[in-house]
């Protein structure tokens, strides 16, 4: 028989955004209590086809560097914004100054505005895979999951030995529904990055949907030892603690 029990866990965790941004992230950047509701970024003046190259421009380079000492150095995702968007605005042809602003901008939660940074990115540079994986991860964190698959198939698509894309694309079935689909991409996240606690996560959630508690266990175990403080944390705690007691009554 199904143990509803541990089935209802599988309600309690929260699965988190890739390791693409928790990994350009600190415990002491700021972030936002609640997900930003900013309108849709003006934007970037459309470049001409006589300029479709990076130039470079001292500028640009100025913004970019105080942006990454802001975002990287200091932890202050807010503050770099502004140095990302003008170097954007100098030079609508600057791929990476829109994903380093949807990076600061995941880091917010400010998730529809870190999805057009980086759609915008993939505009510009249409074989960046990591660009259609940004707006992937924000369009999940979005709960917009039909869209994000489709972004993170193309992802892979550019890259199919990426780690983070496959988790991502895991997500993306596992919020519609579609466990089954979503096992083999946690299974080569996993292959490819043992070292990432999320996918870990999910497959605990995935063994439960099978009513494997003992592998389970092992997973949401596993999550924990590689990442102790990671925000997953808490509530991988909770489950295994949770786990561990439906299993002592069997």
């Amino acid at each position: 028989m199904r143990n509803t029990r541990l089935l209802a866990l599988i309600l309690l965790l929260a699965i988190s955004s890739s390791v693409l941004f928790a990994q350009a992230s600190s415990s002491t950047a700021p972030r936002a209590t609640q997900p930003a509701q900013a309108a849709q970024p003006t934007p970037s003046p459309s470049p001409t086809p006589e300029i479709h190259k990076r130039r470079s421009i001292p500028e640009v380079e100025d913004a970019m560097a105080k942006g990454e000492d802001l975002l990287f150095k200091k932890h202050d995702a807010r503050a770099s914004l502004d140095e990302f968007k003008r170097a954007a605005k100098l030079d609508p042809w600057y791929g990476q100054a829109y994903m380093l602003q949807g990076l600061a901008q995941m880091q917010l939660q400010q998730w529809s505005d870190a999805q057009w940074a980086f759609e915008e990115a993939a505009k510009v540079e249409p074989g960046n895979a990591k660009a259609y994986l940004g707006a992937g991860s924000a369009l999940n964190e979005q709960k917009n999951y039909v869209e994000a698959q489709k972004a993170l198939q193309h992802s892979l698509e550019i890259r199919p030995d990426s780690a983070e894309a496959h988790y991502e694309l895991a997500r993306s079935l596992w919020g519609m529904g579609k466990w089954q689909a979503a096992e083999p991409h946690v299974r080569q996240a996993i292959a490819l990055n043992k070292d990432y606690a999320g996918p870990h996560a999910l497959m605990g959630n995935i063994y439960l949907q099978q009513e494997d508690a003992e592998a389970a266990l092992a997973e949401f175990q596993e999550c924990l030892r590689l990442d102790p403080e990671g925000s997953l944390a808490p509530s991988v705690k909770e489950i295994i603690a949770e786990i561990k007691k439906a299993l002592a009554k069997e």
